[in-house]
């Protein structure tokens, strides 16, 4: 499989953290956000801080960055 290939099959907050070295992620519940954070590939090394919430509880957010 080509490398582009690969890209097009990413999600597209794991290309935005990829691309840009940083990325907020959005979700309804904390199992998706979780969900959201295993999409990222394993030999990416990354920090996280706390999830934090809106303040309408509309949604769950957290800040990726690459190391």
């Amino acid at each position: 499989m080509s490398k582009t290939n690969k890209e097009e099959q990413q999600p597209a907050h794991v290309a935005e953290l990829l691309l840009n070295g940083t990325a907020v992620l959005e979700a309804p519940t904390r199992e998706a956000l979780a969900e959201m954070v295993n999409d990222i590939p394993a030999e990416c090394k990354y920090c996280v801080g706390a999830v934090g919430r809106k303040q309408d509880g509309s949604a769950y957010t957290l800040r990726v960055d690459l190391i």
